[in-house]
């Protein structure tokens, strides 16, 4: 059944990739990319069907935040976790392909948070379609707030970037979306009187295309809006099925002490696509510390400190929250109490207008560094 959907899928990739872009064939490569995450979704749930399910390895979330190592076999990977979490793990290591076959976590202490990260398996082509473990692989990057993709140089001292586009390539057709956000669109269904399209700023779709989109995804009455502008079919085509994943992608390029010829930091930022990358030599130990600092900031932690009423504050160990965190998820973070019983909180910090402010409900966003007593009803 398996094989049938992805010869479909090959089919439809290379309609899709012979076929010229124009307003005449917009609609209908539009079609071919419904169709072709219609099949994606299909190949995702045959995998996840098949003996030893599609959840993932069974990991125990822990700690602050959780990250996810993925990479092409011997990049490095076992090497690099037993070092960010300073020997407290124990990931086997050697110079062969598939050294490691499960999924293996490990703690990381970084400027007073807890971060898990999981060493997985290499990944191969065709992960997203189940092969190897590539479905463990997958469910465990999707449970992931942030994706450390591993390189390496080469024996020759150069880099395979490919292996770059082909992961992402297969973290795309698992439903995993990179540096990316949710689009802004709404859709209102409704009994009758079929899609009507509003929109704010420029677009690329105009209102025939979207009608005709959202009727091959078989919503026929509908409000759309665009709150944004240039919206892609994709992005509707994402929003409609519901079920993305959005993280972070940050490159680690490991084994620099094969490198033979400097490269310059600016062609590396151009072959990535973005400036959120490190070079390292876990051999050497050289960049970790770094690394570590970048993987703190990268999930956009922050620390927040308590200080009970009428007591000092406790400096020493903070809450750890994400920036743009509210009072209440840190309410709910120390104890559900905190919810039902909140009366008001002080803040001290970047958040406040001034020492001590006041608030009495939840939704107040705080910011690191900011000491908070929160009182409670009696």
């Amino acid at each position: 059944m398996s094989e049938k959907v992805e010869d479909r899928i090959k089919e439809l990739e290379e309609r899709l990739a012979s076929t010229k872009v124009n307003k005449a064939t917009q609609k209908s490569i539009n079609f071919i990319k419904f169709q072709l995450a219609r099949l994606r979704e299909d190949l995702i749930r045959i995998a996840s069907s098949k003996k030893g399910g599609g959840g993932g390895f069974g990991i125990k979330r822990t700690g602050d935040a959780q990250v996810a190592f993925i990479g092409f076999p011997s990049v490095g990977k076992s090497s690099l976790l037993n070092l960010l979490t300073e020997g407290n793990t124990h990931s086997k290591v050697a110079s062969y392909d598939f050294t490691t076959v499960t999924a293996i976590p490990g703690m990381m202490n970084i400027e007073e948070a807890k971060v898990q990260l999981i060493d997985l398996p290499g990944i191969i082509l065709g992960a997203a379609a189940g092969k190897g473990r590539g479905k463990e692989v997958l469910a465990a990057v999707r449970s992931a707030e942030l994706v450390l993709v591993i390189l390496c140089f080469r024996s020759d001292g150069t880099i395979n970037l490919s292996d770059l586009k082909t992961i992402r390539m297969e973290l795309n057709n698992a439903g995993i979306r990179l540096n990316t956000r949710v689009p802004k669109i709404v859709i209102k269904e409704r009994t009758r009187g079929g899609i009507h399209f509003t929109y704010k700023g420029h677009q690329l779709m105009d209102a025939d295309e979207v009608k005709s989109l959202m009727n091959d995804l078989k919503v026929r009455n509908a409000g759309v809006y665009f709150s944004e502008p240039d919206i892609t079919p994709d992005q509707l085509i994402d929003f409609i099925f519901g079920n993305r994943i959005y993280t972070r992608e940050f490159v680690v390029i490991n084994k620099s002490d094969l490198m033979k010829t400097p490269i310059s930091p600016e062609k590396i930022t151009e072959a990535i696509g973005h400036e959120h990358w490190v070079m390292i030599s876990a051999k050497n130990k050289e960049n970790i510390n770094t690394l570590r600092h970048n993987i703190f900031m990268e999930l956009n932690l922050i620390r927040v400190f308590l200080k009970p009423p009428r007591e000092e504050a406790d400096m020493d160990e903070p809450i750890i929250l994400h920036r743009g965190d509210t009072l209440e998820k840190l309410c709910r973070k120390i104890h559900k109490r905190f919810i039902n019983d909140y009366r008001y909180s002080l803040v001290w910090g970047k958040s406040a207008k001034h020492p001590g402010q006041k608030f009495d409900n939840l939704d107040h966003i705080i910011e690191d560094g900011d000491i908070i007593s929160i009182y409670l009803k009696r």
